[in-house]
């Protein structure tokens, strides 16, 4: 087989494909897998007898991305010898990734080459605690992701790798110091809303001049010098609004087009933090001011913050922020993917120039489809951004629900959709979407919308 990697960039007008580099591809050989119950999923899609419609052929497309993608993160994680330390790395990610499967040590010691006894004294000194105490931790972390609001509690130990919901119990009251139902009752969104991330920020003199960079230094525990404002929908600037608690009190110099270079001079950051779209918006200038990081923007959020963890200094932290994230995720993913098995999706989107079908590559298209799982409706495109429709014509779209978001300065067409969709009666179909934290590029905004989507579980489950 050959293929050909490309990945989206930003470009003048819009999106475009770059290729990849080459060496993030598979070689040639013989490549093990061992999750091959996915495997046997994805094989079994890939082989679909339905009818040959566009729908079906990309479900085949998509199930071989996903079987690719298996088969290359298993590989590197195989290839040539690793250090003890280095395994043991590569077997807590593993069980980051599989924490619902029956994992066996004997059986990881096997993969890292190891005695059970050696292997067990590497992963503590490497990792803090026992490989057993590593996997229930995990488990009852990604039980808290979805224990509020979540169904019967046999339920949620079967979805974290729990046989016995009493086991559960007992294990979740050891590590977190409650019960299930308690922590589920007192706790819930609020312990979540605050997470980890960003509790306790450290000051560093850096500015960033994006609304996603913020998002990304608290999530990496960094409380930014200096940042930018963000637009309302009627246009106006603000503070951005589910990261006013960290920020309000720090110092705005506009937003995108508007920045207050000026300003920003006076305030004599160390370093500024910068997306090469800048460049393509007309925004330069950056580097007169003070040492410039350009980073890559991509539409999968976890690349860029493993890039600006390198130059922040926080790798570990970037690390742990993904690993949750993808917990989450998979979570989620499990409790609202079964009762929409069938059902197509859109996602409009009110913005300036009319209500656009958000690609599958934007970032809500991004997160619905690609981590969630729900099936595009057939109007949906890969990367078409300048696919507009009238609010009328939005209501007839052939698709089982309508997400719907809005934004900055798009106030009255929204109005106008939601007013058509009313009067046409398509209620029961839709699902709005708040402009905070939904449509952001960050590790926190992402996870919030994890969560808004499980809230809105019980209509699309009706």
């Amino acid at each position: 087989m050959a293929f050909q990697l490309m990945r989206p960039a930003r470009s003048v007008g819009g999106r475009m494909l770059m290729p990849c580099e080459p060496n993030a591809f598979m070689r040639a050989g013989d490549v093990a897998v061992a999750d091959m119950h996915v495997v046997e999923r994805l094989v079994g899609q890939m082989h679909d007898d339905g009818a040959d419609s566009g729908m079906v052929r990309w479900k085949r497309q998509l199930a071989l991305a996903e079987l690719l993608y298996i088969m290359m993160s298993e590989q590197g994680a195989r290839r040539g010898p690793a250090s003890a330390p280095e395994a043991v790395r590569r077997c807590a990610a593993y069980m980051d990734r599989h924490y619902k499967d029956n994992i066996r040590m004997d059986e990881l010691a096997n993969w890292c080459g190891l005695h059970r006894s050696t292997f067990t004294r590497h992963f503590k000194s490497t990792m803090g605690m026992l490989p057993s105490d590593y996997l229930m931790h995990t488990r009852i972390e990604a039980a808290k992701a979805i224990l509020p609001g979540a169904g019967p509690l046999r339920e949620v130990a079967r979805q974290v790798g729990f046989c016995d919901e009493y086991y559960f119990s007992r294990m979740f009251k050891k590590i977190a110091g409650m019960t299930p139902t308690v922590y589920s009752r007192t706790v819930g969104e609020r312990t979540q809303r605050k997470e980890r991330n960003g509790n306790v920020l450290k000051p560093v003199n850096v500015a960033v001049t994006y609304v996603d960079e913020v998002d990304h230094l608290i999530a990496l525990g960094l409380l930014p010098a200096v940042v930018p404002s963000d637009r309302r929908e009627d246009g106006q600037e603000t503070v951005i609004p589910y990261l006013k608690p960290h920020i309000a009190h720090l110092p705005h110099i506009g937003c995108e087009l508007s920045l207050d270079l000026n300003r920003l001079r006076r305030l004599s950051p160390e370093l500024i933090v910068a997306g090469r779209f800048m460049k393509d918006w007309g925004v330069t200038g950056f580097h007169d001011i003070a040492p410039t990081h350009y980073y890559a923007w991509e539409v999968d959020w976890r690349n860029v913050h493993r890039q600006l963890a390198a130059v922040l200094g926080r790798e570990a932290q970037g690390e742990q922020n993904i690993a949750q994230f993808d917990r989450l995720v998979r979570s989620v993913r499990d409790v609202v993917f079964p009762a929409c098995g069938g059902r197509t999706f859109v996602f409009l989107e009110s913005t300036r120039e009319g209500v656009r079908i958000s690609p599958y590559m934007s970032n809500g298209g991004w997160l619905l489809y690609q981590q969630l799982g729900f099936t595009p409706a057939s109007v949906v495109s890969v990367n078409g951004w300048e696919h507009y429709v009238t609010p009328e014509a939005a209501a007839d779209l052939p698709a089982d629900y309508l997400f719907v978001g809005q934004r900055s300065g798009a106030a009255s067409i929204h109005r106008r959709l939601l007013d058509e969709l009313a009067r046409r009666r398509v209620g029961r179909r839709l699902i709005e979407l708040p402009r905070y934290p939904w449509g952001k590029g960050g590790p926190i905004a992402f996870s919030q919308g994890v969560r808004l989507i499980l809230s809105q579980f019980e209509k699309i489950h009706k």
